[in-house]
């Protein structure tokens, strides 16, 4: 039998490391935190389990994910196999980052440890976000973006998963109001740091999501009124002491010739498009599409080397074919129905929340392949992450343990 300071160990170095990968989670660490939380809570439900120490129980929803979920990876199992892809990617991009859905099925999370957890991917942003208008104070008038040195779109993928979060919890009455003032204070100084990073299609994403909140929100007309004046009204002030900021914006809609980054994507997007074509069913395998792009189907015109087509739809098509693409389009939808299912029964925040989430992320995925893809995979494992947390808030997964003999 497990002696209960063994537990309370146990216990302590899983809650400090997922802390701690909060904290850290936009640094380039060594140590990943998350992987050694997960394995601390599988040893210590490996050790209850065999003295029927802990009960796991899953709602007919999650089991519902889970059979979806299996479906996909064996879906681009499938397509690996035929294509003669590396099993080592497959793992890499696929498997890995699922830590991040899974370890909320081997360990009882209480709130207060839901709440810190989330606190420190909050306050992490909050010091990257100053750090950014400390850098464009300083005359970085590019691409600041803090701590995560020039991986931009990197900081991008997690602007457009946190922050619909955090949006929400400002404006809902169901949060604590110390919780709320922080989440705002972070809101605030964000907001210029998102308009100095330059990154077009956070703005977008961001917007859009803002938007729904906004309207979906219990909120009074005033208050919606009030919330868009600020909005449009700090954004137009922040445009004009950053001049490249709004140039970035007019060029959204340019596809010309002269607009590199535009006129690249959408050379990319025939591309792989064409490679789809070509490969209908299983594509060209998920470690084979730079090789094919560079020896098949780049264009003549094309003045980059992409190791993606910077489309995570077009990226599943050309990649892994209708087989894979099917198991991608079938777990977001899943993933959308429930969120939306979920907050017009009971108006649940946590619900809208991760709705917010799933819109800014998937618009994201439009000029950029940043859902289990290669350079994306703590961004694969966040994303599971925040789903986790939705399902585990909303009771969907019950973990409990049993009183010890």
């Amino acid at each position: 039998m497990i002696n209960l300071n063994y537990k309370s160990i146990f216990n302590y170095i899983i809650l400090a490391c997922f802390t701690l990968y909060g904290f850290t989670f936009l640094l380039d660490m060594k140590i990943n935190f998350l992987t050694t939380s997960f394995i601390f809570c599988i040893i210590l439900y490996s050790i209850l389990k065999k003295n029927n120490l802990i009960s796991i129980n899953l709602s007919t929803d999650i089991k519902t994910l889970n059979y979806i979920l299996f479906i996909f990876l064996i879906l681009i199992l499938i397509s690996t196999i035929y294509t003669e892809s590396s099993l080592s990617t497959y793992r890499s991009r696929f498997l890995s980052p699922l830590i991040g859905l899974f370890i909320f099925y081997f360990y009882p999370f209480k709130q207060k440890h839901l709440i810190l957890i989330f606190l420190s991917f909050s306050f992490i942003l909050l010091i990257n976000s100053l750090i950014v208008i400390y850098q464009f104070s300083q005359g970085n008038i590019g691409r600041p973006t803090g701590m995560v040195g020039n991986h931009y779109m990197f900081l991008a993928v997690f602007n457009t998963l946190i922050l619909p979060i955090i949006f929400c919890f400002c404006l809902s009455k169901n949060v604590p109001s110390k919780l709320r003032i922080f989440f705002a204070i972070t809101l605030i100084f964000n907001i210029p740091a998102i308009v100095f990073e330059n990154t077009r299609i956070v703005w977008i994403s961001l917007f859009i999501s803002f938007m729904i909140v906004i309207l979906l929100s219990k909120i009074n007309i005033k208050r919606i009124l009030l919330i868009f004046i600020s909005i449009f009204i700090s954004i137009f002030i922040l445009l004009q002491i950053s001049p490249n900021s709004l140039t970035r914006l007019k060029s959204i809609s340019d596809i010309s010739y002269q607009n590199q980054s535009n006129y690249e994507r959408l050379l990319m997007w025939q591309s792989a498009t064409n490679m789809f074509i070509d490969h209908p069913i299983y594509g060209v395998g998920i470690d084979n599409y730079y090789n094919e792009y560079i020896h098949n189907y780049r264009s003549p015109l094309s003045r980059e080397k992409q190791h993606h087509p910077h489309n995570v739809l077009l990226t599943f098509l050309s990649e892994t074919g209708l087989l894979g693409t099917f198991g991608y389009v079938t777990l977001f939808l899943y993933l959308f129905y429930h969120s939306i299912k979920t907050y017009i029964k009971n108006y649940n925040i946590f619900a809208l929340a991760y709705l917010a989430c799933l819109i800014s992320f998937t618009i994201n995925s439009l000029t950029d392949s940043i859902f289990s893809q290669i350079g994306y995979g703590k961004c694969t494992t966040f994303f599971w992450i925040i789903t986790g947390l939705y399902f585990y808030i909303n009771n969907h997964i019950s973990i409990k343990y049993k009183k010890y003999i």
